[in-house]
């Protein structure tokens, strides 16, 4: 069994060749690196093709494409036999939305009379479930033969492109599916007139969406924990492989989309037990979960921003933010603001209906009030500090919100929302409440970490989940603060340095932040990048982006497609010259082009002498081994995500879940000097360290100390010490990264 108290966790990917028979293959590799649990990405019967796990169709059983419930037994077995429990990502908020899912599929026939019906989160007052999936009309679709009739007389089937929607059986859909004719548009108009669901062009019909989606993802449908019934059913595999002992911790994905999100988590720990339970949520600096939730802690978002503030020179930062200037926005709060504004009026338009509608409903408001209501919605959501309040759960809101509304001068509409939110007795401001709050998650992550955080990128380090673009470093003394802190609220919370969800790995972030140890060289690089990208005609911030991006690939195995692939995608988050929904191919071209170009003189001399690039590459060293070592010798339980033993220089998703090389981890030659056999050494020996004395390094004191180009980390439990010395960057005064030709 695994020891009572977690030494340290290993995340692994599964999907993609990686199934559970390769995660049972890899016991032994993780017995020897020291960690004491195996940390799985959902394991569920996911939606066909699913790169990831988290569209859901039956969490009822393991995927079969993984290896189904016979693969999971024998790698817990297997895992028992050597000391290592297993951890499982859990997905309570929601599912895929298609009719592979079997639960959808008979709320598709049935309709609201569905025995399922009460599983999904669907506003059936406002018509029929939509699929917004068409390229097209119905008509344009049924000419090109993408619509056809399939299934059989007892069980009549629509096929539109790929996948097959069920029909509901009335004499219409049974006398036609018995004809096995082919549709003209009357009767193709006639039999989707009879279903419960419609369809819809995708660019064109989002506001005929019924559904809760997860963020503004329309495959993704919101599942009703709140209802103990779907609870039970949803969570029913759980809490058996719970019982049996093949399962010794959860972690809970995306808990703030919940609509009592402190009720599903003391339902889950009365269900499990003692067993760990960690939930993916992610806080503002100085922001606090409820003390109340019954939980080890949060899954180690929070822990990232510290470390990288207290590694990042607070010369070179301002540097770099100083010759960013005039490129990026000039203030990250008011950008925010404007992408929120324009999100709730282009993206989450059906949410905001709903919200509306909730809050019409808890005012006993006259229609005549509605606008003047929404608008009033759109304020306050705007204005919101925070992912989300828990004024649902009977948590009273925090002095933080009270400020930050009543700054923006919303007071008029805002007092009534906000007076709902403070009426926990009232079933329907309760309601209110649920759905104001399932918004302002979705709007927040939306608006910062995928749209702003690729706009406010001076220093791309502190844009990450977790972080805010305007933080300022830490000192020693700060980092201390909040390890105690941790140490002292959730001392078994995980913290991580990289995840399936961090902008960047934590060994690319390292990279920038040694270049915050060269004030002057960041600040010719980022003046170089300026006028390149001007000189193209193109926006300086993407110069500014392109550089940072280049430098973090700089000597990497296909650097040039990788970042043509993430310049892409960044693009498109950004939302300004490209965006998902609308791409724009020459505008990615171009800045692709620039990166290029950047990353060429990065690597061939031009923009970096042999000289500067000896001293940066060993500051990206030093970095590297601090990262680790502060996060190993932490309060807490470290998390590990698969790879990052060795060096791993990682980008957004999907960059970050390329395969990776076990083979040459554990084949790594012991007289190895490389950084990544250097960071593998330390992270067995801390490891050992952290084995040997688990609630020391869990629960311990924890002190930071500043010494001579190191920091000491010592730490304490009865009796017990541990001290450990931390190498960190020395500030170059150098000139500038082209040392060889200024001094010419």
């Amino acid at each position: 069994m695994p020891p009572a108290v977690p030494v340290a966790t290993y995340r692994l990917q599964l999907r993609c060749g990686v199934d559970l028979d390769r995660a049972r293959a890899l016991l032994p590799w993780l017995a020897e690196l020291g960690v004491s649990h195996l940390y799985l990405s959902p394991p569920f019967h996911a939606a066909t093709g699913s790169t990831h796990g988290y569209d859901v169709i039956d969490p009822t059983r393991i995927d079969p494409v993984l290896g189904g419930e016979e693969a999971f037994t024998a790698l817990s077995e297997a895992a028992q036999r050597i000391g290592i429990g297993i951890v499982i990502d859990i997905v309570p908020n929601h599912m895929a939305f298609t009719p592979e899912n079997p639960f959808l599929a008979d709320v598709l026939r049935h309709g609201a009379d569905s025995r399922f019906a009460s599983v999904f989160d669907i506003d059936w007052e406002k018509g029929p479930i939509h699929f917004p999936v068409l390229d097209g009309t119905v008509a344009e679709v049924r000419a090109a033969g993408q619509i056809a009739l399939a299934g059989s007389e007892d069980d009549p089937k629509l096929r539109i492109y790929d996948r097959e929607y069920p029909l509901r059986l009335t004499p219409l859909t049974q006398r036609l599916a018995q004809a096995a004719g082919e549709l003209d548009d009357p009767a193709l108009d006639a039999l989707l007139t009879e279903q419960h669901w419609s369809l819809g062009d995708w660019r064109k019909s989002a506001d005929r969406i019924v559904h809760r989606r997860f963020f503004n993802i329309t495959d993704l449908i919101g599942v009703r924990q709140e209802d103990t019934e779907v609870f039970t059913l949803t969570h029913r595999w759980i809490i058996d492989a719970v019982a049996a002992g093949r399962v010794q911790g959860l972690r809970v994905d995306h808990i703030d989309g919940l609509a009592r999100p402190g009720g599903y988590l003391h339902r889950l720990r009365e269900a499990v037990g003692d067993t760990p339970i960690w939930i993916e949520k992610i806080v503002k600096p100085g922001e606090e979960i409820p003390a109340n939730w019954p939980i080890e802690g949060m899954s180690g978002y929070e822990f990232m921003s510290p470390v990288t503030r207290l590694l990042t020179d607070p010369d070179g930062l301002a540097a770099m933010r100083d010759a960013a200037d005039g490129a990026v926005p000039p203030s990250t709060a008011q950008e925010v603001r404007k992408v929120r504004g324009e999100l709730l009026e282009q993206v989450f338009t059906p949410e905001l209906e709903r919200v509306t509608d909730a809050a019409m409903a808890a005012l006993s408001a006259d229609v005549d009030f509605r606008p003047a209501l929404m608008d009033a919605v759109v304020r306050l959501a705007t204005a919101w500090p925070v992912y989300r309040s828990y004024a649902a759960d009977l948590c009273p809101l925090s002095p933080q919100i009270a400020e930050a509304v009543a700054a923006t001068g919303t007071q008029a509409g805002a007092a009534r929302l906000l007076d709902l939110l403070r009426a926990p007795d009232d079933p329907l401001a309760r309601a209110f409440g649920a759905r104001f709050e399932q918004l302002t998650g979705a709007l927040t992550a939306k608006s910062e970490e995928d749209t702003v955080f690729f706009r406010s990128v001076a220093f791309l380090p502190l844009c990450e989940v977790g972080a805010e673009p305007d933080l300022d470093p830490f000192d020693h003394e700060g980092f201390e603060e909040v390890m105690a802190m941790r140490a002292a609220r959730t001392p078994l919370a995980l913290d991580t340095l990289s995840t399936h969800d961090t902008k960047r790995s934590a060994d690319a972030r390292a990279v920038l932040i040694a270049l915050s140890h060269f004030p002057q060289a960041a600040r010719d690089l980022y003046i170089e990048a300026r006028e390149a990208a001007l000189n193209l005609g193109l926006p300086e911030g993407w110069g500014i982006y392109a550089l940072q991006t280049a430098l973090i690939l700089r000597g990497q195995p296909d650097a040039n497609e990788r970042l043509a692939a993430h310049i892409a995608k960044a693009m498109r988050e950004g939302k300004e010259l490209s965006r998902h929904e609308a791409p724009d191919e020459t505008a990615e071209a171009a800045v692709t082009a620039l990166a290029r170009s950047l990353l060429n003189d990065l690597c061939d001399g031009t923009l970096m002498s042999a000289e500067f690039a000896a001293s940066f590459d060993a500051a990206v060293e030093t970095v590297v081994l601090a990262q680790v070592a502060l996060q190993l010798t932490a309060p807490g339980v470290p998390d590990i995500y698969q790879g990052t033993e060795g060096l791993a220089i990682a980008l957004t998703d999907p960059d970050n879940r390329r395969p990776v090389d076990w083979n040459g981890l554990e084949t790594m030659d012991e007289d190895d000097t490389s950084l990544s056999a250097r960071k593998l050494v330390l992270t067995r020996e801390l490891l050992a360290r952290r084995r040997a004395a688990p609630r020391l390094f869990a629960q311990g004191s924890y002190r930071l100390v500043a010494a001579d180009n190191a920091l000491l980390v010592e730490r304490g439990w009865d009796g017990e010490k541990f001290t450990f010395a931390i190498p960190i960057p020395v500030k170059q005064a150098a000139p500038g990264p082209r040392l060889a030709d200024q001094s010419a």
